[in-house]
This record gives C-alpha cells, structure tokens and sequence, in this order.
C-alpha cells in the first residue's frame, strides 16, 4: 500500500508542477540564467571529443577558449549532458534535467525522513520540500542547474551519511563517498556550505571515523575539479573581482519569506521589494509550525536514552533553519556587513534558501496526530496530494517555440560572442578586460568588429604573409606560414600549447585579448593544441586513484564479510 502511495504521489508530482517540463511539443521557456543552454552545448562537445573532464568550451568567447568549466561545478552539466547524448535535444535535456531533480529530490528527502519519522509525515514533508514556490523560481525563473541539483542532493548526502553510521555494508560506504564527491561538486558556493554541515552532521553520529573517511574519500574524488579549480582561479580575474560590499543590502525582510507582493520575473534587488519572489510556501512554513511545536513536546517529554541520536538531529535541524532564516534576512545585517569581505562570494543570501527548506522540510514531518485521532492521520496523505495542486501554480512560465529558443541561445553567433559575457569572471587574466568588454554585442545589435576574431582562423599573419591551414578542430589546429610575424587566436593560459616546428614554445608577448603574438625566423610548421595543465592532471590522477583504491577496499570487504562461519574458523585455526 506504501508503494502504491508513493507512486501515486511521483505521477502527481509529474503532472502539477512538472507537467511543464515533460519533453513533448516544441516549446521552451526562458530564464535569468540564459547561458545554461550554450553551456552544455559545450560540455557535450568535450564529452564528444573525449576532453573528460571538461574544462574549457572552445568556442566561447570568438572561439579564443574559455576556462569556464575549469571553475564551474560539473556535477549538473554532467546529468544534463548525458541526457542529451543519449538522444534529447538540449532544451528538452534542460527540461528532464529539471524534471529529474524534482522526482529525485522527493524521493531522496522521503527516504532521509523516514529514518525518523512516519510514513505519513514524512511523506508530506517530501512533498513539501519538493513543491516548494521556491524550487519553481530556481527553475522557472532562475533556470539555476546547480542550486535545483544541490536541493536533490543534500538529502541523498545527508541520508547517505545517517545510513553509513550503522550499516556494515560496504556497499553503503562506497555510496556515501561518492555522493558526498557529487555534493561537493554541484554548485561553487553551496558545495562549500555543504561542508561544515556534512561535518557537523557526522559528528552527532556514531561511527564518526567512518563518515570522516567517507568525507575524506569525497574530497579525493572530487580532486579532479577542487583541485584545478582553487589552485588555478588566480589565472582568471575571478580572483580580482570579488565584490562583497553589496551582500547586506541583498538580504530578505523575513516576511517575504512568507509572501510577495506579486510573482516577477525579474532579479534580486536592495530592499525588501524585488523583482522575483523569496517566499517558502505557506504550506511549508504552517506545517513547519505545527511540527516544531510536535518536535518540541518530543525533546521534553521523550526521555529515552535510545532516541538520543534523533534528539540531537531535531537540535540540530531547529539550529539549522533558525540560522539560515537569521542569516537571509535583515536580522543579520550589522553581523553580515562585519563577514561581508569573507563571505561575500556567496553572492546573495538568499542562497541560502535551499539549506533552509530542507531544515523546515524535516520539522515539518514533526507533525503529530494524536493516538485518540490516528484514524485522521491519511488528511497528511490528502494534505500531501493537495499541495502540489496548489503550488502548480507557480510551476508554469510562457514559452516560446524552440526554433526561436534555440535561435537565441545556442545559434553559432550566441555561442562565440555572447555566452562569455555572461561568465566574464573566468575571462584568462593573459586579457585585458576593460579592451575584452568592448566587444560585447551591445542591445541594439551595434558591436566592435575585428576582422581576426570573426573570420574563423585560428592564426593570423601579422606582415601579410602566406598561410596554409591544416587543421583546424576545436583543441587542436595546425598551420604551415612564411610569415615573420603571427597572431594566435586563442586567450592564453598553460593548457594552450603551442609548438613551433615540432618544438614547445612559450610565448611572451600577448595582445589585448591575450593572443600570443609570436616572431618567427624561417617558415614554420605550428601547432596549437589543448593539453590538461599539470594542476589538472594531478588532480585527475588524485580522483582515479581514490575510486580505483575505494573500489578495492569495498571488493575487499565486502568478499570478507561474504565468507561462510566455518571457513572464517578454519582460517582463524
């Protein structure tokens, strides 16, 4: 009967608010976030040509390559690439992405609440935390990958973790790290936050040096993007623009929390009236209510030393929510312009609206019934079906047909001219990016035209000399030139080499967009080619190396633990 209920609620769930993102018909719809579409254009390109893991996107920014990858967690682009690959095209691989990590995130919630709670409550706590008007303004409005797959992954990490406390299964333990390696590579600000939650987390736990090697063996797995991705952001001017004096003003008055004066589509402003809603739901937050108070009767009147573990995880949770309803709105404001140059690279604090749900989702499932009403308790499984009824309503957005979707956002001049501009953090510090900015394709469709940057050559003779080129591919391009004097059309880090007659050459001397300008002596045969940096292939090597020696150390175990009594005692004797 359980099973039936929970399929029922998935069908339910698909057909209110995910209903506008099943992959039938031939329309899209738009959001702020409106590179996600190029953005896995490109990371399927990578994948396609077995650049694994993907760093750069090679067309990106008039096909000069653009470190974007190298910096932005994968774990998103991953799902959503691989859907595409297997045949859907990208806006429908957007849409099922998004639609995956509705269904996941309620699955994996119900299950991380079903270790402490009824099969009722925690059922509508699931729905809740999946229905949530802020999960549609992450989708519909933010179109933000990482942030909606960060909710799906936080109650899988958190579960994971609980479930790896008492399990002796291998298995369960080789699940933990791994999913803990997905967390800490989903999202740049978020994955960080993650950490001393996870922490925290694992120490209200049994068997604590088992989860700190699961959180160990994360961190070594996800080496193949933490590690190029920390060490090498000083070759950006992520490094130089880290704008934090803004944060305070970005904080919520606590009643948009509750409600907004109207759904917008528009951005985050200073104030407590902006252009897109904050609310969590006031199913969420009533429900929240009751089951605090349900909660709170528990830790008073439960005196059992058996559910000590539970009591410390609902402490642990009202901290949890009432500290990041404390640090998202203006309640903080004297305390968040003191951190504001440490903790500015969050951004926004209302980023930390997903931790917040997830904290009101499990008191949430405190709900009690009392025994003499039990019979009443299936009104949570109505209750549950309800909800996403009622919230649909924020799960819709106007689209458009996806020949102009894809006309706008993944057509050959959206790609190389315009994507770049929209991540100009990650732009190569070799540039200059005042000179970089001007040209940017303005509103009025007016631009700054170079000749080298649209003509589609990869090198260019700077004393009109003669060219030949032989290959000219995404990573790697070979041409054969009597010119004195060469411009090569790639923004410039280590992972670019260029060889000169068969012999590496390092440039010096760059342009404006920092092109290396090369002299040359005598005609030369010259080949650009795309090659992971040391960093990286350390950090590959950390990440093959860790699954590799966990996959052992499971196989090991899990044969050991295989072996019949007898032959464990003969081999003892």
């Amino acid at each position: 009967m359980k099973k039936i209920i929970i399929f029922i609620t998935l069908l339910v769930l698909t057909f209110t608010i995910g209903k506008n993102l099943l992959p039938f018909g031939d329309r899209m719809f738009d959001f702020h976030d409106e590179s996600q579409a190029a953005r896995i254009q490109q990371f399927v390109l990578n994948l396609k040509s077995l650049q694994i893991p993907p760093r750069i996107a090679p067309n990106m920014s008039f096909n000069l390559g653009y470190p974007v990858f190298n910096h932005y967690a994968p774990f998103s682009y991953l799902v959503t690439s691989f859907i595409n690959l297997i045949g859907f095209d990208i806006a429908d691989s957007l849409k099922l992405s998004f639609l995956l990590a509705i269904i996941l995130s309620f699955l994996f919630c119900f299950l991380f609440l079903r270790e402490f709670f009824n099969f009722k409550p925690s059922l509508l706590a699931a729905v809740l935390y999946t229905t949530s008007p802020w999960m549609a303004v992450e989708i519909f409005i933010r179109g933000n990958l990482g942030e909606v797959w960060f909710m799906t992954l936080l109650p899988l990490v958190f579960w994971l973790i609980y479930k790896n406390s008492f399990s002796k299964k291998p298995i369960i333990f080789l699940l933990t790290s791994l999913v803990v390696s997905f967390g800490l590579t989903v999202h740049n600000a978020l994955s960080v936050i993650l950490i001393p939650l996870i922490i925290v987390f694992i120490f209200l736990l049994p068997n604590v040096k088992k989860n700190l090697l699961s959180l160990f063996f994360g961190f070594l797995l996800s080496a193949y993007f933490l590690i190029p991705g920390v060490l090498e952001l000083s070759s950006t001017i992520a490094s130089t623009r880290v704008d934090s004096l803004g944060y305070p003003d970005q904080l919520l008055c606590a009643w948009q929390l509750w409600t907004t004066p109207f759904w917008g589509y528009g951005g985050s402003s200073p104030g407590c009236i902006d252009g897109m809603s904050f609310m969590l739901g006031k199913p969420q937050i009533l429900t929240g209510l009751i089951g605090f108070i349900g909660l709170f009767i528990y830790l008073i009147k439960n005196k059992s030393k058996k559910s000590i573990i539970k009591k410390r995880l609902i402490i642990y949770m009202f901290i949890v929510t009432a500290g990041t309803i404390f640090m998202t709105t203006y309640y903080s404001f004297h305390i968040s312009k003191i951190l504001a140059p440490y903790i500015g690279w969050i951004q926004f604090p209302w980023r930390l609206l997903p931790i917040l749900l997830f904290g009101l989702s499990f008191i949430a499932a405190g709900v009690i019934i009392p025994k003499k009403f039990t019979k009443l308790s299936f009104l949570l499984i109505i209750l549950a079906i309800i909800v996403p009824f009622y919230n649909s309503k924020f799960f819709l957005k106007d689209t458009i047909n996806k020949s102009k979707y894809n006309n706008n956002f993944l057509s050959k001049s959206y790609i190389e001219k315009a994507v770049a501009y929209k991540v100009s953090e990650y732009l190569p510090i070799t540039a200059n990016y005042a000179e970089w900015l001007k040209y940017e394709p303005k509103k009025d469709s007016s631009e700054l035209v170079d000749k080298t940057l649209i003509d589609g050559k990869f090198i260019h003779s700077l004393d009109k000399g003669r060219l030949m080129i032989i290959k000219s591919g995404n990573f790697e391009k070979i041409a054969e030139t009597n010119s004195k004097k060469i411009l090569i059309n790639v923004h410039y880090l280590p992972y670019w080499k260029i060889y000169i007659n068969n012999s590496l050459y390092n440039p010096t001397l760059f342009d404006k967009l920092g092109r290396p300008i090369i002299k040359l002596d005598k005609p030369s045969t010259i080949t650009v080619k795309y090659e992971q940096t040391n960093v990286e292939k350390v950090g590959n090597a950390i990440s093959i190396i860790a699954l590799l020696g966990l996959i052992t150390i499971v196989t090991l175990l899990h044969g050991f633990t295989c072996l019949p009594a007898g032959r464990l005692l003969k081999n003892n004797n």
